[in-house]
């Protein structure tokens, strides 16, 4: 070998094992950027934010509303109830401004003693009102009578059928949900019933479920632990006699809704509205259910108000209103009432059991966003505030493999350190915002919630559920949410659109993926229908974007601002094509393997009619209110409904949403099934638009 080849090569052999020598000595460069977090607010409002944001405080408000479940006082049904003074008093202490607006009324069941004794063969008290109010089902009619127990096993109608003639006149025990097997047992001459139903017995086997029965008779609840017990000496043959005692009534109560506002400094520019729900009916009383979402609104209003106070913060611009509500029932006629107002209002946020214990709960803080048909930057401000606590919560590994904490450390002095679990997710009901985003009112209105929770609507939905810690990143991401929007100018407004595109970038690169799947699992035969909901699905979200890119009007309309409005949804075009494109080269190659013709998007006879069917509301939809649309639609012929079926359409309150004047039937359509799993077929959208313009609420 050549000698200056040979040094060559010892040279370069040597250069190596220096590098790897020192690798294991200095830290090798990141693969990836360092981590970089960031918030819409500066860094200084962020800061003052935190240090106003009090878990401990809100988790005092938790234990303070719903230590237990309790009888109401007879003075609550003549006055506030004990819920709304509480509110009360602690925005007058804290010197906001605030009232209380009755909305309505409506009637609530009341229990007053429950006690159900064994008298023979032993003497023991199996439930008392009194002691755990769970114990007696609400809807319980008054009683004092003996009577023998009988086990029924899951209730079932057979079994009341095969006994009929001896469980007349006395008590059925069972294992099954209670009010089916109550009304069952009522029916077929039972005295009253007994159930150890519970949703989650291996959680917890002492819970008992918030349940109600009707139809006459009474119906108590047992822990499962106890209720096994029971039904063991019962399948054994023992014969127990019990003796029971119920006294109930009927109550009229206010519908009540303690509220206050900060104003800003300029009345006119509509509102930014927080919900929590303050009662969930009135014999039901949680912890995390709701009043951890009514201690954490409180608790925005607090310290929002104190740095405005203080000069720390400036007034927004906008005002923000704070409601406590009865679930539903005081929501709508409260929207209904001030429908001029409301459907003014920026957007809603709603806070439904936010304060659970995540980690021992195997629990996430959810988002769930608005529909496409109200379709909003407040989407993208909240998720915005959800991920910087989540990235900058959370133990990262550092270049020389060693722990680094918490980079903004939110945590309250009481509550855990564990890191933050979120989640971002799609509509959901089941809550106030619903209401907000019903078609009547056309507000977006996003859910914060925690969730799974295995308490909630049970006896163990109590304070210990509930960590200071979550309460604390809960209220200051609602806090930092609902300012940044309040105080929005020229500026924020580009800044929240910036946040916007990059998140439809993403989305609408998570909708590629999941069309590239359908595409690739279709087989021979499902291919046609597979690529067209795949691109159908791309596209009704690529509309959805650029409909809340619209939405930063609200904000702004100084010329730059609008400008970059349509800049950014041309964008949001650019993504769309590019991915229809690589998708229809995944489509192409699918049917080569099939060996069939590639699919021809040439729509059909009815998706031709369904694009020249363009509907906008009438004056009647715009000034219903929410639900208004079920009074017009049952006047209608039966004869007229029975030929427009329209039951497969999986959200009708979305389809009607999506109706502003611009879009089509078939968009409509597209924007619903990218929404759901379940498709809406195309005729029964032309069905419910005929519909809706016979009832007066859709001109096309």
């Amino acid at each position: 070998m050549n000698k200056y080849v040979c040094k060559k090569s010892c040279i370069y052999r040597l250069t190596i094992f220096l590098i790897l020598c020192f690798s294991f000595i200095l830290p090798l460069p990141a693969q990836y950027p360092a981590n970089y977090q960031y918030t819409l607010l500066p860094e200084k409002v962020i800061d003052e934010i935190l240090n106003a944001s009090s878990g401990e405080l809100a988790w005092r408000h938790i234990v303070e509303l719903a230590p237990y479940t309790r009888p109401r006082y007879d003075a609550e049904f003549t006055g506030n109830l004990r819920e709304t003074d509480y509110i009360l008093g602690k925005l007058k202490e804290y010197g906001l401004d605030y009232s209380l607006e009755i909305v309505g009324k409506t009637r609530t069941w009341r229990g007053l003693k429950g006690i159900l004794q064994e008298i023979s063969p032993g003497n023991a008290k199996l439930a008392d009102f009194e002691e755990v109010p769970e114990m007696l089902v609400e809807g319980s009619e008054p009683a004092d009578l003996e009577a023998q127990l009988v086990w029924a096993g899951d209730g079932s109608q057979e079994f009341f059928i095969r006994n009929s003639d001896a469980i007349k006149g006395k008590i059925i025990v069972t294992s099954s949900y209670p009010a089916m097997v109550h009304a069952r047992a009522i029916s077929a001459g039972a005295a009253g019933t007994i159930s150890f139903y519970s949703p989650r017995p291996m959680i917890d086997p002492i819970q008992i479920p918030n349940l109600s029965v009707n139809g006459g008779g009474f119906a108590f609840l047992l822990p499962p632990r106890e209720g096994i017990i029971l039904r063991d000496r019962l399948m054994s043959g023992e014969k127990i006699t019990v003796k029971v005692k119920v006294e109930s009534k009927s109550e009229q109560v206010d519908l009540q809704v303690p509220q206050c506002i900060i104003a800003g400094r300029d009345t006119s520019a509509g509102e930014i509205i927080l919900t929590a729900h303050l009662f969930e009916g009135y014999v039901k009383m949680g912890a995390n259910d709701n009043m951890s979402g009514s201690a954490v609104i409180l608790e925005v209003a607090h310290a929002l108000n104190e740095l405005i106070k203080s000069g720390k913060i400036n007034r927004p611009e906008r005002t923000i209103r704070f409601l406590w509500v009865p679930e539903f029932s005081g929501t709508i006629p409260w929207v209904n009432l001030h429908l001029q107002k409301v459907k003014k209002a920026l957007c809603n946020i709603n806070l439904d059991m936010v304060g659970l214990n995540l980690r021992a709960n195997r629990s996430f803080f959810c988002l769930h966003r608005s529909g496409f048909s109200t379709a909003h930057y407040v989407n993208d401000v909240v998720e915005s505030y959800m991920r910087f606590v989540g990235e900058t919560n959370v133990e990262g590994i550092t270049d020389e493999l060693g722990r680094r904490g918490f980079a903004k450390r939110i945590v309250a002095p009481t509550g855990t350190d564990d890191p933050f679990y979120y989640r971002i997710l799609s509509l959901h009901g089941s809550s106030d915002n619903a209401v907000f985003n019903d078609w009547g009112i056309n507000v977006p209105g996003v859910k914060l919630i925690t969730w799974p929770d295995n308490y909630y609507h049970t006896s163990e939905d109590n304070p210990d559920k509930c960590d200071p810690t979550q309460l604390k990143r809960a209220l200051f991401i609602t806090a930092a949410s609902v300012y940044t929007i309040a105080s929005a100018d020229d500026k924020m407004a580009n800044r929240i659109l910036s946040e916007m595109l990059a998140g439809a970038s993403v989305r609408l690169g998570i909708q590629m993926a999941k069309a590239a799947d359908m595409v690739h699992k279709a087989d021979v035969s499902g291919l046609q229908n597979a690529y067209k909901r795949a691109v159908y699905n791309l596209e009704g979200v690529a509309m959805a974007e650029k409909a809340a890119m619209d939405k930063i009007t609200q904000l702004s309309i100084n010329p730059a601002v609008l400008k970059a409005i349509s800049t950014s949804q041309q964008s949001v075009d650019v993504i769309l094509q590019t991915h229809l494109a690589a998708l229809r080269e995944i489509m192409t190659t699918k049917a080569q393997e099939y060996g069939i013709k590639a699919v021809d998007m040439t729509p059909g006879e009815t998706e031709k009619r369904a694009a020249k069917i363009v509907p906008v509301p009438t004056e009647k939809a715009l000034t219903m209110g929410y639900g208004g649309e079920r009074k017009y639609i049952s006047a209608l012929s039966s004869d007229f409904l029975a030929t427009h079926s329209y039951y497969g359409i999986v959200n009708t309150s979305e389809a009607a949403g999506l109706a502003d004047g611009k879009r089509n039937l078939l968009q409509i359509k597209k924007m619903i099934d990218a929404q759901f799993e379940e498709e809406s077929p195309l005729q029964d959208i032309i069905n419910y638009f005929t519909v809706l313009k016979e009832a007066g609420l859709m001109k096309y």
